[in-house]
């Protein structure tokens, strides 16, 4: 055979030969495994490695690193062991610090590092003795992204198993760098005194596949007085129909609290059990040295039914105190005949009731309390009222509840039919003022759509109002008239009059004319 051929085809077999190798060690790099997790065993409190399973491969080289670990040279080679095996443990391993894991086997290069998270505990930074600081180093490079971190704990010394006591997010921290210093870092607040307990951290993934644990720790809380003392709800009242008060007392606190919470919940027309209630915050108020705190709830509606309140003294070092829940007083009530009223009242109360002295029900003319009855009770919280006795007062009654203690309920005014009269004539010169001007004289009346008419004996209306008369005040000109036009005095002679009206909340109309006479 010539050299040159032999040449030729030694160097094609060489460079086909060199492919084929070069293929296959670019297919096994490919095929690299990968760390799953490393997890501390919660039973034997040693490191297990865990990783997913590639064909084709029979053994996996361990390589660690616990300083310096910036870059894959600075892992070395630890241990060898078949792959199939899927997990491995350091029985060796230092726990005090955190140590780093790769895998890989020849011509595959080294897996991306995992690293077990290694807890600490020391006293909490916020002063708190029944607080401990939890800190540890982040989970790096897990697969699938790291989602957030569970925290749980449990007293120790029992067969009680964890409880999950917060969960908080975490960020993916993706390479070889890790900066030791950049540690996680959560305050277990509100634990009983002088207590022994036992913390755990697990790292959980986004697909919820994932779920390595860090080292068991143990901690003792110490001494802290946790007594709770009283927080009440005194008094919720309704002031002027616009808004809800609240006063809250507080006995003097041997620690005394930094905030001062007021709760509410959505507003109902019956009572309600305590634990169908859901409470949000609306107000709050910084510790004083007083032991009165008074809230005004703007944004509740005291004719829409029941709101009821919870005050929540929080405390730093202890678990907060809570208030009695307590409602508004809400009054509602019917036309049941003509000039006959039903009164009805609730109000509710948890954890200390509501107050059980009498309520009483007491109706306002000018703005003056008259009572009608001390008599109703939570047992006895309705009233048939016989509105014929207050209809000289000219107007419609209005209707409140007082508790005992001075709380007020909101204002009740029932629509009734208008009792109307005319006179037959008035005189502008009478010495007597309610003499003096011609009005209707109307018992409960109406505003809605009012509308009273006076014409002269030509048909030309000298008089319009669209007010009913004010009775309280009969030197008030409103809905009367003085007898003029155009400020000029009107003639003597016979006049008429129209009027009309809405009443029951615009369900019926009154409405009447007739003749008078204006008298000089």
């Amino acid at each position: 055979m010539p050299r040159t051929l032999t040449l030729t085809l030694t160097l094609t077999l060489t460079l086909t030969l060199t492919l084929i190798l070069c293929t296959c060690l670019s297919v096994v790099k490919a095929q690299q495994p990968l760390i799953e997790m490393v997890s501390v065993d919660t039973a034997s409190q040693k490191i297990t490695i865990s990783w997913q399973f590639t064909d084709g491969i029979d053994s996996i080289t361990i390589y660690k690193c616990t300083n310096n670990c910036n870059s894959e040279n600075y892992f070395t080679d630890i241990d060898k062991v078949p792959q199939s095996d899927l997990m491995w443990q350091d029985v060796t391993v230092d726990q005090s610090t955190p140590n780093y894991y790769c895998i890989g086997w020849v011509y595959s290069g080294k897996s991306p590092p995992h690293c077990n998270m290694v807890l600490e505990t020391a006293p909490s930074d916020d002063g708190c003795n029944n607080a401990v600081l939890l800190s540890w180093n982040p989970y790096i490079n897990m697969s699938d992204s790291l989602d957030y971190y569970r925290i749980f704990y449990r007293k120790s010394d029992t067969d009680t198993i964890f409880s999950l006591l917060d969960s908080i997010h975490g960020a993916n921290i993706i390479g070889f760098y890790f900066d030791p210093v950049n540690k996680l870092r959560y305050n277990a607040r509100h634990l009983e005194s002088n207590t022994y307990y036992d913390f755990i951290i697990q790292a959980v993934n986004k697909t919820h596949s994932q779920f390595p644990f860090s080292n068991i720790v143990t901690y003792k809380t110490k001494y802290v007085a946790d007594t709770l003392v009283p927080v009440t709800i005194d008094k919720v009242s309704v002031v002027e129909d616009t808004y809800i008060q609240i006063d809250v007392i507080t006995n003097t606190f041997q620690n005394p609290f930094e905030k001062l919470l007021l709760l509410r919940d959505k507003p109902s027309n019956a009572p309600t059990a305590p634990d169908l209630l859901t409470f949000i915050v609306i107000d709050s108020a910084a510790h004083d040295l007083i032991n009165h705190y008074r809230f005004k709830d703007e944004d509740a509606d005291p004719f829409s039914g029941l709101y009821y309140y919870l005050a929540v003294a929080e405390h730093k070092c202890k678990a907060n105190d809570t208030s009695n829940i307590l409602t508004n007083i809400f009054l509602y009530g019917k036309r049941v005949e003509k000039y006959q009223d039903s009164i009805f009242f609730a109000q509710s109360g948890f954890n200390e009731f509501i107050p059980s002295e009498p309520y009483e029900l007491f109706r306002i003319v000018n703005d003056l309390p008259y009572t009608v009855t001390n008599d109703l009770t939570i047992a006895n919280y309705s009233y048939y009222v016989d509105v014929l006795p207050f209809m000289d007062d000219g107007s419609m009654p209005k209707f409140q509840i007082r508790s005992d203690n001075g709380a007020l309920s909101n204002t009740l005014t029932l629509a009734h039919e208008p009792v109307i009269t005319f006179p037959n004539a008035f005189f502008p010169q009478s010495v007597h003022v309610e003499n003096q001007t011609f009005y209707p004289i109307i018992k409960f009346p109406s505003e809605e759509n009012y509308l009273f008419l006076i014409y002269n004996r030509w048909g030309q209306e000298v008089f319009r109002s669209a007010l009913p008369p004010i009775f309280e005040d009969p030197s008030n000109k409103q809905g009367r008239w003085d007898g003029t036009f155009k400020g000029v005095d009107c003639p003597i002679g016979l006049y008429g009059f129209k009027i009309s009206f809405s009443y029951n909340e615009g369900a019926e109309n009154y409405s009447e004319s007739g003749s008078f006479m204006l008298v000089r």
